[in-house]
């Protein structure tokens, strides 16, 4: 009779990303959890040194050879991250505005609703302007 394997669950094992592996292999942790490199944008769900230690070394030798002492690397690293904080903003900003519009378009469709004129009153399209704008 065969008995069944027990299946490790590495949510169940405690891993904890650790800062100082930003600087040793270009990795941040992202709202999500999912860890990112900073150099590809490739998003990994293990939080395992080994692994990533070894992609840094397999993928991005020639970052590692380029940025060879820590100082050095520390600062490219700090750079990477202001631009991968700055793409996020402008993600961001992209979002709430469309959001914005979303509800702006919802306001007009809701005066259609109400009132079921045409678009050729002006009257009309004038409350749903303001009523979009608010």
């Amino acid at each position: 009779m065969a008995t069944e394997k027990k299946q490790r669950k590495t949510e169940n094992e405690n891993r904890e990303f650790k800062f100082e592996w930003t600087e040793d292999f270009a990795f941040i942790q992202n709202l999500n959890g999912f860890k990112t490199c900073l150099i590809c944008k490739e998003k990994f769900a293990h939080n395992k040194k080994p692994n990533l230690e070894r992609r840094f070394t397999r993928k991005h030798a020639s970052f590692r050879t380029k940025y060879p002492t820590r100082d050095v690397r520390k600062k490219a690293v700090e750079e990477l991250q202001k631009c991968q904080e700055s793409s996020n903003s402008v993600f961001n900003k992209w979002m709430q505005s469309s959001s914005i519009i979303n509800m702006a378009s919802f306001a007009f469709s809701q005066e259609i609703s109400k009132r079921g004129k045409p678009y050729t009153d002006g009257e009309f399209m004038k409350n749903c302007f303001i009523n979009a704008s608010e």
